[in-house]
């Protein structure tokens, strides 16, 4: 396998990806979240962790990765300001939960969150002042789902190649 980058250009510099399984870790229900960021056409970052602990819900556990992952996304937005890149427009950020993405754009849901720790929270800045679009991918176009759970080969090899990991 290698790692190929095609250098097409798409309307965003970068185009990263975030997912969370929920609470499938049988030792202590705690679920699990993996990311990608892509750049020309192949994978730059990734990343899975445990999350610290357990999700009551598919939402929570989905707006936590978010929040995390947006750190990756400030940090690419700053090594390429410091490269001499142009990173007025704002980041995309692309989950496959709806309820999430709503959290996060939409502070009116903290009631329905109050139980999510305020550092979880951090997302809701970034997209306000439009450093980060948060906007919805489905689950069967979401590489980042190769990171948080066993798939068939099928759903594999689609994510690998979408991923720029090519024979």
């Amino acid at each position: 396998m290698k790692l190929v980058y095609s250098g097409h250009s798409t309307p965003n510099m970068f185009t990263t990806y975030s997912d969370a399984d929920l609470s499938r870790n049988p030792d202590n229900s705690r679920s699990t979240g993996g990311f990608t960021v892509c750049f020309g056409g192949g994978a730059v970052q990734w990343g899975s962790c445990l999350q610290p602990h357990v999700s009551l819900s598919s939402t929570e556990s989905e707006y936590m990765m978010a929040s995390k992952v947006g750190c990756e996304i400030m940090w690419m937005r700053y090594l390429l300001e410091e490269l001499g890149y142009d990173v007025s427009c704002a980041s995309q950020l692309l989950i496959d939960n709806k309820s999430a993405i709503q959290v996060a754009k939409h502070p009116e849901h903290q009631s329905m969150m109050k139980h999510v720790h305020r550092a979880y929270h951090w997302i809701r800045d970034h997209v306000e002042q439009n450093l980060i679009s948060v906007s919805h991918v489905p689950g069967n176009d979401n590489p980042a789902d190769i990171f948080t759970k066993p798939l068939g080969r099928v759903k594999f090899t689609k994510f690998r190649e979408m991923l720029g990991l090519h024979v």
